[in-house]
């Protein structure tokens, strides 16, 4: 499996998921048009405070620049088997977002969003 990269660190989630993209508007014979762009949530579940805060650095490096990028499962375009790893330049990445705490220093679980993705 390729590792998940963004400029250049790496993350190894539990769960890679491709969002559902926004109907912009109809067209006139009823059919949908949708956003452009795709975002993906990667997600981890019971990680400790030394994950969150690698994350939230990696945030806090990139942040000012205002875009990433990223080496991600590829949104599936064609068909095939195997799954393959694209890059993509340009992505916005999303500050880190922690669930509830159990055992006093360890969050239930972690998201990272990945927006701005052009996939064609």
């Amino acid at each position: 499996m390729t590792d998940i990269m963004i400029s250049g660190h790496k993350f190894c989630p539990t769960a890679v998921q491709w969002m559902p993209r926004s109907v912009l508007d109809v067209q006139g014979d009823n059919r949908p048009i949708y956003a452009p762009i795709h975002t993906v949530q990667l997600r981890w579940e019971f990680v400790n405070f030394e994950q969150w805060a690698s994350a939230q650095d990696v945030f806090n490096l990139v942040q000012s620049t205002g875009t990433v990028d990223a080496t991600l499962p590829g949104f599936p375009t064609t068909t095939g088997s195997a799954m393959a790893y694209h890059d993509y330049s340009g992505c916005v990445l999303g500050e880190p977002q922690v669930g509830q705490f159990f055992a006093e220093s360890y969050p239930e679980s972690m998201v990272l969003v990945i927006s701005n993705i052009v996939t064609e």
